[in-house]
Protein backbone atom coordinates (compact mmCIF):
# COMPACT_ATOMS: atom_id res chain seq x y z
CA UNK A 1 0.00 0.00 0.00
CA UNK A 2 1.33 3.38 -0.90
CA UNK A 3 1.27 6.26 1.54
CA UNK A 4 0.42 9.85 0.78
CA UNK A 5 2.88 12.35 2.13
CA UNK A 6 2.09 16.03 2.39
CA UNK A 7 4.98 18.44 2.16
CA UNK A 8 4.72 22.10 2.94
CA UNK A 9 7.54 24.18 1.50
CA UNK A 10 9.30 26.50 3.87
CA UNK A 11 8.67 30.02 2.73
CA UNK A 12 11.66 32.30 2.93
CA UNK A 13 9.58 35.31 3.98
CA UNK A 14 8.01 33.38 6.86
CA UNK A 15 11.47 32.32 7.99
CA UNK A 16 12.78 35.87 7.80
CA UNK A 17 9.83 37.23 9.74
CA UNK A 18 10.40 34.67 12.49
CA UNK A 19 14.08 35.57 12.87
CA UNK A 20 15.17 38.17 15.36
CA UNK A 21 17.07 41.19 14.16
CA UNK A 22 16.56 44.19 11.94
CA UNK A 23 14.79 47.29 13.09
CA UNK A 24 11.35 47.59 14.58
CA UNK A 25 8.45 49.09 12.69
CA UNK A 26 8.45 52.05 15.07
CA UNK A 27 12.14 52.68 14.40
CA UNK A 28 11.60 52.39 10.64
CA UNK A 29 8.72 54.88 10.76
CA UNK A 30 10.78 57.28 12.87
CA UNK A 31 13.68 57.08 10.40
CA UNK A 32 11.34 57.56 7.44
CA UNK A 33 9.80 60.64 9.06
CA UNK A 34 13.26 62.06 9.72
CA UNK A 35 14.16 61.56 6.06
CA UNK A 36 10.92 63.22 4.93
CA UNK A 37 11.61 66.14 7.25
CA UNK A 38 14.97 66.66 5.51
CA UNK A 39 13.44 66.83 2.04
CA UNK A 40 10.43 68.97 3.06
CA UNK A 41 11.96 72.29 1.81
CA UNK A 42 12.84 70.73 -1.55
CA UNK A 43 9.33 69.31 -1.90
CA UNK A 44 7.79 72.70 -1.14
CA UNK A 45 9.99 74.30 -3.79
CA UNK A 46 9.00 71.60 -6.28
CA UNK A 47 5.29 72.01 -5.44
CA UNK A 48 5.53 75.76 -5.99
CA UNK A 49 7.41 75.23 -9.25
CA UNK A 50 4.69 72.84 -10.41
CA UNK A 51 1.95 75.31 -9.41
CA UNK A 52 3.68 78.01 -11.47
CA UNK A 53 4.09 75.65 -14.43
CA UNK A 54 0.41 74.71 -14.22
CA UNK A 55 -0.49 78.42 -14.19
CA UNK A 56 1.71 79.04 -17.25
CA UNK A 57 0.15 76.15 -19.19
CA UNK A 58 -3.34 77.30 -18.14
CA UNK A 59 -2.64 80.85 -19.34
CA UNK A 60 -1.54 79.42 -22.70
CA UNK A 61 -4.67 77.33 -23.28
CA UNK A 62 -6.27 78.03 -26.66
CA UNK A 63 -9.79 79.51 -26.72
CA UNK A 64 -11.30 76.27 -28.04
CA UNK A 65 -10.84 72.63 -27.07
CA UNK A 66 -7.50 71.05 -27.90
CA UNK A 67 -6.47 67.80 -26.26
CA UNK A 68 -2.70 68.39 -26.27
CA UNK A 69 -2.61 71.43 -23.94
CA UNK A 70 -5.02 69.73 -21.53
CA UNK A 71 -2.85 66.63 -21.57
CA UNK A 72 0.22 68.78 -20.87
CA UNK A 73 -1.60 70.30 -17.90
CA UNK A 74 -2.56 66.81 -16.74
CA UNK A 75 1.04 65.65 -16.99
CA UNK A 76 2.35 68.40 -14.71
CA UNK A 77 -0.49 67.95 -12.21
CA UNK A 78 -0.28 64.16 -12.03
CA UNK A 79 3.47 64.03 -11.44
CA UNK A 80 3.11 66.57 -8.63
CA UNK A 81 0.61 64.59 -6.57
CA UNK A 82 2.19 63.60 -3.27
CA UNK A 83 4.41 66.64 -2.83
CA UNK A 84 1.84 68.38 -0.65
CA UNK A 85 1.76 65.56 1.86
CA UNK A 86 5.50 65.84 2.39
CA UNK A 87 5.64 69.63 2.71
CA UNK A 88 2.63 70.11 5.02
CA UNK A 89 0.26 71.21 2.25
CA UNK A 90 -1.92 68.09 1.86
CA UNK A 91 -4.73 70.18 0.41
CA UNK A 92 -2.54 70.79 -2.63
CA UNK A 93 -2.62 67.05 -3.35
CA UNK A 94 -6.42 67.09 -3.18
CA UNK A 95 -6.50 70.02 -5.62
CA UNK A 96 -4.07 68.26 -7.98
CA UNK A 97 -6.10 65.04 -8.00
CA UNK A 98 -9.30 67.01 -8.55
CA UNK A 99 -7.65 68.87 -11.45
CA UNK A 100 -6.56 65.57 -13.00
CA UNK A 101 -10.09 64.19 -12.69
CA UNK A 102 -11.52 67.32 -14.28
CA UNK A 103 -9.03 67.21 -17.14
CA UNK A 104 -9.81 63.52 -17.75
CA UNK A 105 -13.51 64.34 -18.04
CA UNK A 106 -12.88 67.32 -20.31
CA UNK A 107 -10.63 65.41 -22.69
CA UNK A 108 -13.09 62.50 -22.81
CA UNK A 109 -15.93 64.91 -23.58
CA UNK A 110 -13.75 66.95 -25.98
CA UNK A 111 -14.66 70.14 -24.13
CA UNK A 112 -12.83 73.06 -22.62
CA UNK A 113 -14.10 74.60 -19.40
CA UNK A 114 -11.67 77.41 -18.59
CA UNK A 115 -13.53 78.63 -15.49
CA UNK A 116 -13.52 75.18 -13.86
CA UNK A 117 -9.84 74.67 -14.67
CA UNK A 118 -9.11 78.21 -13.48
CA UNK A 119 -10.67 77.55 -10.07
CA UNK A 120 -8.42 74.52 -9.68
CA UNK A 121 -5.34 76.48 -10.74
CA UNK A 122 -6.15 79.33 -8.33
CA UNK A 123 -6.81 76.87 -5.50
CA UNK A 124 -3.47 75.22 -6.14
CA UNK A 125 -1.74 78.62 -6.06
CA UNK A 126 -3.35 79.38 -2.69
CA UNK A 127 -2.32 76.06 -1.21
CA UNK A 128 1.18 75.77 -2.72
CA UNK A 129 2.18 79.28 -1.64
CA UNK A 130 0.06 79.29 1.55
CA UNK A 131 -1.57 82.55 0.47
CA UNK A 132 -3.76 84.00 3.19
CA UNK A 133 -2.92 81.13 5.52
CA UNK A 134 -4.61 78.67 3.14
CA UNK A 135 -2.73 75.74 4.70
CA UNK A 136 -4.31 76.38 8.06
CA UNK A 137 -6.50 73.33 8.66
CA UNK A 138 -9.72 75.37 8.85
CA UNK A 139 -8.89 77.47 5.77
CA UNK A 140 -7.85 74.41 3.77
CA UNK A 141 -11.19 72.78 4.53
CA UNK A 142 -13.04 75.89 3.31
CA UNK A 143 -10.94 76.19 0.15
CA UNK A 144 -11.35 72.50 -0.68
CA UNK A 145 -15.11 72.64 -0.01
CA UNK A 146 -15.38 75.38 -2.63
CA UNK A 147 -13.30 73.35 -5.05
CA UNK A 148 -15.53 70.32 -4.48
CA UNK A 149 -18.59 72.41 -5.35
CA UNK A 150 -17.00 73.33 -8.67
CA UNK A 151 -16.05 69.71 -9.37
CA UNK A 152 -19.50 68.43 -8.41
CA UNK A 153 -21.21 71.00 -10.61
CA UNK A 154 -19.01 70.08 -13.54
CA UNK A 155 -19.65 66.38 -13.03
CA UNK A 156 -23.37 67.15 -12.98
CA UNK A 157 -23.05 69.03 -16.28
CA UNK A 158 -21.33 66.06 -17.89
CA UNK A 159 -23.95 63.62 -16.64
CA UNK A 160 -26.83 65.82 -17.82
CA UNK A 161 -25.19 66.42 -21.22
CA UNK A 162 -24.59 62.68 -21.76
CA UNK A 163 -28.17 61.87 -20.79
CA UNK A 164 -29.51 64.51 -23.20
CA UNK A 165 -27.51 63.14 -26.13
CA UNK A 166 -28.36 59.48 -25.43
Amino acid sequence: MSGVRFEFPKLRLATQLAEAGGITVAAAVKAANANLEQIKPECLTELQRAANEILTVFNGLPPDFAAEPLQALYSVASRSVGLGAVCDAPGADVALVSLCDLLDRLVAAERLNRPAIGVHVQTLQLLAFNIGGANNEHMTAKVLAGLKQVSDRHTGEDVARRAATA
